[in-house]
């Protein structure tokens, strides 16, 4: 322990803070998965926002906190740009008529099991061991990138233009939400590491 920490003990409130937007995100992908109506998807969007103010004001009032004070800020972002990818995702699902496509599923599979691990690599955070739920989370990405080539691949091989070209867009959402979990995850294993 350093003499700052005696003098002025870090904030302790960012990590449940943070650890609530991490809940949402995991509704948010949950409520992809499951197709809720976009009032509900609104509804967990914006309890996300108002996660992300309470977050950010406390931060402009805090001297001490538990890491650096910009990867708090930085993470609160990403988390929170998972759920309006989500909703983006969930949006054009609706608006594409895209549900009947296997790649969609599996898809909303892979994210929402990447946000849980994102939730867990969070709630570790600062120790190193947030880097183990970290990389589970970073699969997420992984998993439906693939998804994305193998489908297109699929679907231009086998259906007409009109499906490839949902197919497609719809993809490309989830894509999104992935990118993001997976820069969440990223942030998360670089904190671990700087934290150690």
């Amino acid at each position: 322990m350093n003499w700052r920490d005696l003098f002025f003990p870090a904030d302790r409130r960012f990590g449940p803070l943070l650890e609530q937007q991490a809940n949402v995100a995991v509704e948010a992908c949950a409520a992809l998965l499951s197709r809720v109506g976009p009032a509900q998807m609104a509804t967990i969007e914006a309890m996300g926002d108002a996660l992300r103010r309470q977050l950010t004001e406390a931060l402009a009032r805090t001297y001490a906190t538990p890491f650096d004070r910009d990867d708090i800020f930085a993470l609160s972002s990403l988390l929170d740009d998972v759920v309006d990818a989500a909703q983006e995702a969930l949006l054009a699902t609706a608006v594409f008529d895209a549900q009947e496509f296997a790649h969609i599923h599996e898809g909303c599979v892979s994210l929402d099991e990447g946000a849980r691990a994102l939730r867990l690599a969070v709630a570790r955070l600062p120790h190193t061991d947030a880097q183990a739920a970290s990389r589970r989370a970073k699969r997420a990405e992984n998993t439906v990138r693939n998804l994305y080539r193998y489908g297109m691949d699929l679907a231009i091989r086998t259906r007409a233009v009109e499906d490839v070209l949902r197919l497609r867009e719809v993809l490309a959402e989830i894509r999104h939400v992935a990118l993001a979990i997976g820069r969440a995850a990223d942030l998360v294993a670089d904190i671990a590491v700087k934290e150690k």
